[in-house]
């Protein structure tokens, strides 16, 4: 979604600041208002880079670049957070979720969709997820590519669900973290 911001919902949203953001309208303007080269190369070891021209998302190498993306994004959310007050929409970078009663979040979901695309961002419902702890009636219509796991789902890596979910997750996490220690070489000497 990086990639895909419109630079002018960035610069909407820039100019609507009430803080001093608005004040880097004219710096962030010089860099995004033409369009930028971007430099691609198929692996590291190539001396043989392509050039892109790119005309949304943030350029890259911005250091400003994610909070760019964080002000639109956070001004879509305050646009759909008051037209479904009964849900809650957390989001870290492009990650949103959508918190609320069953009823509620599939009537945000399209709202949510339909604000993000005036942003020139898209949901890739491949990557989204529905779940309840007391399970999802089938009554519920969600959007095709949900995916609908049974016992419960990870957020920014933490598992929520079931006890054995949880259990399973963590013994799955502990076998791989135990697995990479015996990878290092100075392990041997530590025991």
């Amino acid at each position: 979604m990086f990639n895909t911001v419109s630079w002018e919902a960035l610069f909407r949203e820039l100019r609507a600041a009430t803080s001093s953001l608005d004040q880097l309208f004219p710096f962030v303007h010089s860099f995004y208002a033409h369009r930028s080269p971007l430099y691609f190369s198929h692996c590291s070891c190539e001396d043989e880079v392509s050039l892109f021209s790119s005309e949304s998302g943030t350029c890259q190498g911005d250091p400003l670049g994610g909070a760019l993306f964080a002000l639109a994004h956070l001004c879509a959310l305050r646009a759909i957070a008051s037209e479904h007050p009964l849900c809650l929409f957390p989001s870290l970078a492009d990650d949103t979720h959508i918190v609320g009663p069953l009823e509620a979040i599939v009537p945000a979901f399209y709202t949510l969709e339909d604000h993000l695309s005036t942003m020139g961002l898209t949901i890739q419902p491949t990557k989204c997820v529905a779940w309840s702890p007391s399970g999802l009636p089938s009554s519920l219509s969600l959007p095709p590519g949900f995916t609908l796991p049974f016992a419960g789902l990870r957020v920014l890596g933490a598992p929520i669900g079931s006890d054995s979910f949880k259990a399973s997750f963590m013994r799955d996490a502990l076998e791989v973290d135990v697995s990479t220690i015996h990878q290092v070489p100075l392990w041997g000497i530590l025991r």
